[in-house]
């Protein structure tokens, strides 16, 4: 039997079904390409109320730490606190606006990370709430 190279297979309508992948390194083609940098956890959760995660990875819990104050812990720590922790915009289904809302992240460890929404010093609950720690 001849073996075909996995494009041949895909024409011909056969697929390899693959359940991990797992590499130290992964950088464009290109001579000098970048390296590509993956989410080591993210999480998307409501603050209002009993805050709660809508979806996750890598995080176990959300904790409510006061108005607008949440801690995000991981379900499996991070090599450095050094890593970069970003947001999406947060947001509510009231007509409240979140224009001028601030995210501000502190406590920044390898197990977990607290953040606050502030409107000048006005703290804010939302109900759409993002995460995203990248290393």
């Amino acid at each position: 039997m001849v073996s075909q190279s996995p494009l041949a297979m895909a024409k011909h309508g056969r697929w390899f079904d693959m359940s991990t992948i797992k590499v130290n390194t992964i950088e464009e083609a290109t001579s000098g390409g970048a390296t590509f940098y993956t989410a080591k956890a993210w999480v998307n959760f409501n603050g209002t109320g009993t805050v709660a995660i809508r979806a996750d990875g890598n995080v176990s819990s959300i904790a409510d730490i006061g108005t607008g104050h949440y801690g995000v812990n991981y379900s499996v720590a991070l090599t450095s606190n050094n890593a970069p922790v970003g947001n999406g915009k947060p947001s509510d289904n009231s007509a409240a606006s979140y224009e001028n809302t601030d995210v501000h992240f502190y406590s920044i460890a390898t197990s977990s990370c607290n953040m606050i929404l502030a409107d000048g010093s006005t703290y804010r609950d939302s109900s759409l709430n993002q995460v995203v720690v990248v290393r």
